[in-house]
């Protein structure tokens, strides 16, 4: 499949991304290609069917994808929100195979995301936070410090803040079992309770009955 025939199926409604997983998984010069797309195609139909075949060959093979690690901390920077929450996510896959720590250099702007001015990519970086716990170790007291301090490191409404803790509240029930902050993590589950958010107060209650707190 030649590029201009490659990127015309890529923006096809509803192209086939299991198809691009596999050929990204299987071809070097087809996966050069959708990560460049995804990169740099001023579409938002091409890049974020880009995204989503990156995202999802990632997961699979994130060994596949490191080579793309600077390329795509980058955007971490991008004025564009949604290339932000692709850096994010595709990180959180990479993260599993960062053998150079290259994590280390960008965890600042990393974490800085969660209180991002587009809320759900600040939402999306608080999701991810979970993948990164996982494959990160040495990274995991700072990232329970920034979900136990949500509500100081956010700038948005009370109510945004609410709807936020429903995830921090889903990482918690993730990790309970190994968290080393278990008062502080009860507390703040029991807090959530009086959440303004429906979904909090339902996820805090569940965890309280869960956990017997």
């Amino acid at each position: 499949m030649n590029k201009p025939e490659m990127i015309e199926k890529i923006a096809e409604k509803d192209f086939n991304v299991d198809e691009f997983v596999r050929l990204a998984i299987s071809d070097g010069n087809a996966r050069d290609e959708i990560v460049n797309q995804m990169l740099t195609n001023s579409d938002i139909i091409v890049y974020y069917h880009c995204y989503y075949v990156v995202e999802k060959a990632s997961r699979k093979h994130p060994d596949l994808y490191y080579q793309y690690w600077d390329e795509i901390a980058k955007l971490l920077h991008h004025n564009n929100s949604y290339h932000r929450d692709f850096a994010l996510e595709i990180i959180g896959n990479l993260a599993k195979v960062d053998q150079e720590n290259r994590f280390a250099e960008i965890e600042d702007d990393y974490f800085a995301i969660v209180n991002d001015e587009k809320f759900m990519t600040g939402n999306c970086c608080v999701k991810n936070l979970l993948k990164i716990y996982r494959h990160k170790a040495e990274q995991r007291k700072r990232i329970i410090e920034t979900l136990l301090d949500i509500d100081n490191r956010c700038d948005y409404t009370e109510k945004q803040k609410g709807v936020l803790k429903a995830d921090v509240l889903e990482i918690f029930d993730e990790i309970y079992a190994e968290v080393p902050e278990r008062d502080e993590v009860n507390e703040f589950i029991r807090a959530e309770v009086n959440s303004i958010s429906p979904k909090t107060r339902r996820k805090a209650k569940a965890l309280i009955r869960k956990y017997n707190l």
